[in-house]
């Protein structure tokens, strides 16, 4: 999520990234690296399992040494709690409330991170010993064993200022005027706490790290997101009370000043970390348009995302390839996904045909991005079709050139199932769907693998009655053909021809076939509505074909629609294919494939094995800006669940920022620094290291942070880069900045080796 704060001359932009307790993301790694496709540095107590992470190119993790200083107060990683990151390079720095320890991958966490040159370069500076922030009003530091922190304001982020008062005071510094209607009463001022060491709640039992108030005026559109590393801090209404005893440790607070209009986003965030909220005042009728925050307040978590997965492939031709999209989405998905996935990836309208039920209708509601229903009947060419016995599914896109077989119907009910569409960049063939969606009806207004897949053969579309369909070939897409034999012949067109070697015996070809309906098993339960027999043929036609058995087209099926797709692909891409059929739980009937075939394709030898339902790593990516119209800040959020296993820094924030990362976090014996690949490294930042004169080191400091390589990118992280946060739900935020990146850059200047 993204949120801006509410600044009119300097807008700040804040990115929000959590992950629940079902992730398994770690959230360095898995999360903030891979949204800021940078290098972190990070600063955070690290175990003996994370350790800085150098592999690839660019997106790496750098462990920020212990101690360091924060301008001329020492810090270090035994008494510091804070966990934060920059971006290297970039601009970006980050909160997290994990530290960088294996075992925040099983638990939520939340990364806050700030775009802001001027934040990023007093953070960047405590990072310039590697191993090897807003919302945004100001940033405060507190290094181990100081009273005072050091601040970074809004209107003076070009360096490290020194804190006004003691953050025991309960005034004349930022922090206790940010709270100061929060630990006293004021009618117009209402808030909600969330901590996870709660005040007065000792040994609360918690995956959650979280600490932060959201504050909101309730006479005017202003609000304030206070995020922090404090326990037991602040307590409701009873008077500002610093806890002096964390004197002794480093601590972090960034106060952030937003429109409440950002609140939603926050709290959707929030969402997937399960915080402990210890205080609510605020009033529903505040809240009414804020679902998210609703859910918040209510205690409606664990909320699981939309399990997705989108995959893309190209055919298989030198010279004309063509882009295909999938698009499959689990049965805990609850996403429609005609509208929340095809519309929300493609970002444009689509015309569907498409069985209909009486919930789901045409939708034209927002701009440029509508479900538009064709009319029923229809004409292929000069064949006709309709909604009673066509059962197909798909639509074209408006503009565009992208065509998309579904699997299911536009039903309602298709919410509660798994479901995939395959959409096909390509003019010819779209403009082929187009014409027959020439007439519409006139009503109602997302974790990417990236493959290649090969040669489009053909594509045949059968249209009710008819016994020979309309055929689109590689050679000749420029208008439908008319199919050379009926389907039902056993030679002398296509689909014949392609499955030659499925119906007969060929000991060079080997296949595996899927369909919710299998040839011979009638009245067979599955949520599954995908057929195919491989090539990668994917088709509508239940019991068909049959393996082995000679080729038999079910000529009961000619009273009604069907749309068979045949790819020709290379082997390297049927295990995408497979990850993105994991989700789609398809009855495989047959599959002679030899392992020694698929050695080194794991998600087609868990689909051929029946491991499924198999869900994909539940992240989510949003982004927020800082309220500024002159100097807006970008803050990406990058969260996973505790059902990832993806480890954080190298997974998430690497693979998201495509460059290397310098950490600063705790790391364990396992997790190593990374340099394999080109650009995409983990660097651990060296313990100790200095912010600006004060000292920090991995032993005291607890904050997870990095710096992405080069770039302008902080992060914090919540969880630190340990081996076991891979189990664990992990957050990162990730910022923008060019001074706040090169704060925590000069931090991370000094990087441990990267592994031999």
């Amino acid at each position: 999520l993204t949120i801006r704060t509410q600044d009119g001359a300097s807008p700040v932009t804040v990115h929000i990234y959590s992950k629940s307790e079902s992730s398994k993301y770690e959230i360095y790694k898995k999360v903030i690296v891979r949204v800021l496709k940078k290098t972190i540095k990070v600063w955070s107590k690290r175990d003996n399992r994370l350790k800085g992470d150098c592999r690839g190119l660019q997106r790496h993790i750098r462990l920020i040494k212990s101690p360091a200083v924060v301008v001329d107060h020492n810090t270090n990683l035994e008494a510091d709690i804070t966990n934060w990151a920059v971006s290297d390079p970039g601009n970006i720095f980050c909160h997290i409330d994990k530290p960088y320890l294996k075992n925040q991958a099983k638990e939520p966490a939340m990364a806050v991170c700030i775009e802001n040159i001027n934040i990023f370069a007093r953070f960047d500076a405590v990072a310039a010993q590697l191993f090897k922030l807003d919302l945004y009003q100001a940033i405060v530091y507190k290094a181990p064993g100081q009273a005072n922190g050091k601040i970074i304001e809004a209107t003076a982020a070009a360096a490290w200022q020194n804190g006004a008062q003691p953050l025991s005071n309960n005034a004349q510094h930022s922090f206790a005027t940010a709270l100061q209607h929060v630990v006293a009463d004021n009618n117009n001022v209402k808030f909600l706490a969330y901590n996870n060491a709660p005040p007065g709640v000792p040994s609360i039992k918690t995956k959650s790290n979280s600490k932060g108030v959201i504050i909101l005026a309730t006479n005017a559109d202003s609000a304030a997101w206070i995020v922090h590393t404090v326990p037991g801090f602040p307590a409701a209404k009873t008077g500002y009370s610093w806890p002096v005893a964390e004197n002794a440790r480093g601590h972090l607070l960034i106060c952030l000043t937003i429109s409440e209009s950002q609140i939603n986003a926050i709290a959707a965030s929030l969402l997937l970390v399960q915080p402990i909220i210890h205080y609510n005042d605020i009033p529903k009728t505040e809240t009414a348009a804020l679902p998210y925050f609703n859910k918040l307040a209510e205690g409606k978590i664990p909320t699981l995302p939309p399990f997705t997965s989108r995959l893309t492939i190209r055919t298989q031709s030198v010279a004309t390839p063509v882009t295909v999209h999938i698009y499959s989405k689990s049965e805990s998905s609850k996403y429609e996904i005609y509208k929340k996935v095809i519309v929300r990836v493609l970002k444009k309208t689509i015309k569907v045909w498409s069985k209909r039920d009486k919930i789901l209708k045409g939708d034209c509601r927002g701009l440029q991005r509508h479900i538009r229903l064709i009319k029923s009947p229809a004409v292929v060419v000069d064949h006709n079709t309709n909604l009673e016995a066509d059962i197909t599914n798909w639509a074209v896109s408006d503009p565009g050139n992208i065509f998309c077989h579904i699997d299911k119907p536009y039903l309602k009910n298709q919410a509660k199932e798994p479901a995939m569409a395959v959409c096909i960049e390509n003019n010819d063939i779209f403009a082929r769907f187009d014409a027959i969606a020439a007439q519409i009806y006139h009503i109602l207004k997302q974790q990417n693998v990236r493959i290649e897949m090969v040669l489009l053969t053909a594509i045949v579309y059968k249209a009710p009655g008819q016994a020979n369909g309309k055929i689109i070939e590689a050679t000749a897409a420029g208008a439908w053909q008319n199919g050379a034999q009926a389907l039902s012949s056993d030679n002398g067109h296509s689909f014949a021809k392609t499955l030659e070697h499925v119906v007969g015996n060929n000991n060079n070809v080997k296949f595996l076939a899927y369909n919710n309906a299998p040839p011979g098993v009638p009245s067979i339960k599955t949520k599954s509505n995908s057929k195919d027999s491989a090539a990668w043929i994917v088709h509508t036609v239940p019991g068909f074909p049959t393996a082995k058995t000679a080729y038999s087209w079910p000529v009961a099926e000619n009273a009604r629609g069907h749309l068979l797709i045949c790819l020709t692909i290379s082997e390297t891409q049927i295990n995408a294919i497979a990850a993105s059929l994991l989700l789609v739980q398809p009855m495989v009937h047959y599959n002679d494939i030899p392992e020694a075939e698929t050695a080194g394709m794991p998600y087609f030898n868990k689909l051929a094995e029946g491991k499924i339902p198999t869900l994909p790593p539940f992240t989510s990516r949003r982004s927020i800006r800082t309220e500024n119209a002159a100097g807006p800040v970008a803050v990406h959020i990058y969260s996973k669940s505790e059902s990832s296993k993806y480890e954080v820094y190298k997974k998430v924030i690497v693979r998201v920022l495509k460059k290397t990362i310098k950490v600063w976090s705790k790391r364990d014996n396992i997790l190593k620094g990374d340099c394999r690949g080109s650009q995409r490294h983990i660097r651990l930042i060296k313990s100790p290291a200095v912010i600006r004169d004060h000292n920090t080191n991995l032993e005291a400091d607890i904050t997870n942070w990095a710096v992405s390589d080069p770039g302008n990118i902080f992060c914090h992280i919540d969880k630190p880069y340990f081996k076991n946060q891979t189990r664990e739900p992990a957050m990162a935020v990730c910022i923008e900045n060019n001074d706040i990146f090169a704060r925590f850059n000069e931090i991370a200047a000094q990087l441990e080796n990267c592994p031999q």
